[in-house]
């Protein structure tokens, strides 16, 4: 019975650990995203601007 408990309490641990990184990764992740889209921002910004300079 004490190793079926061990196991349970050690996959409980993985799982936490699991979740901690995905957690990680899930914040990596929406910087990203936002650093991307400020980025598509700028760019439209630049681009109806020489728009406006040439037409």
């Amino acid at each position: 019975m004490y190793v079926g408990v061990f196991d349970v309490e050690q996959r409980l641990e993985q799982m936490k650990k699991l979740l901690k990184e995905k957690k990680r990764l899930k914040e990596l992740l929406e910087s990203d995203i936002e650093q991307i889209e400020r980025d598509v921002h700028t760019l439209e910004a630049r681009m109806e601007s020489f728009r406006q300079t040439v037409v």
